[in-house]
């Protein structure tokens, strides 16, 4: 826009000058009824850029959070199914089932993965005792996997470290398999325990 001063004709013929500032005053004026139907038009409903469309786009384009993918699990606080959950006990066997190791127990509880699950307790055949902290592992529908850590209070009797043990429900009853060669990698078949 320019700012110089503008001649228009007089009533006697010869031009008469328009001072700048009555100049700036009309350019202005424009300017500002220029901007503000931009500004007016731009925020009634239905225009291209108002904020009620912009909000509504923006949230109608965000993906809606998606389920995990089947067969994975869940790693929250309910990871592991009810189906796991209680005291189970029953006989053991090591040595691919040729030897009596006792009595195992179990006791598991909700957890999520990487936390405390339970305790395993086993009573050997003249009542020796030896008890592990169990932690989630991995698990799905079909397998529980856990770490089973001893105890430090453990007899000098009891395996030491920490070994995997895999839980598979197998009809009313749990199957206990475990990898720890020192104790012969037993197996056992669990029941229930309803008190």
């Amino acid at each position: 826009m320019s700012l110089a001063t503008t001649s228009v004709p007089g009533t006697d013929g010869r031009g008469r000058r328009v001072s700048c500032t009555v100049a700036l005053a009309v350019a202005g004026a424009l300017a500002a009824v220029t901007v503000g139907s931009a500004f007016l038009f731009d925020l009634l409903p239905g225009g291209a850029h108002s904020s009620d469309s912009s909000g509504s786009d923006s949230a109608a384009s965000r993906p809606a959070a998606s389920p995990p993918p089947s067969g994975t699990a869940d790693t929250g606080l309910g990871a592991v199914p009810a189906k796991y959950l209680g005291t189970w006990e029953g006989d053991a066997y090591a040595l691919d089932g040729k030897l009596p190791a006792g009595t195992f127990r179990l006791t598991l509880h909700r957890a999520a993965v990487g936390k405390d699950l339970g305790t395993f307790r086993s009573t050997d055949l003249i009542g020796g005792v030896c008890e592990d902290d169990l932690v989630l592992k991995k698990v799905t529908d079909g397998r529980l996997t856990a770490t089973s850590v001893a105890r430090k209070s453990n007899p000098g009797t009891c395996t030491t470290g920490s070994h995997e043990v895999r839980l598979t429900p197998a009809g009313g009853e749990l199957k206990y398999e475990t990898d720890n060669p020192d104790a012969g990698d037993p197996v056992a078949r669990l029941s229930k325990q309803t008190h």
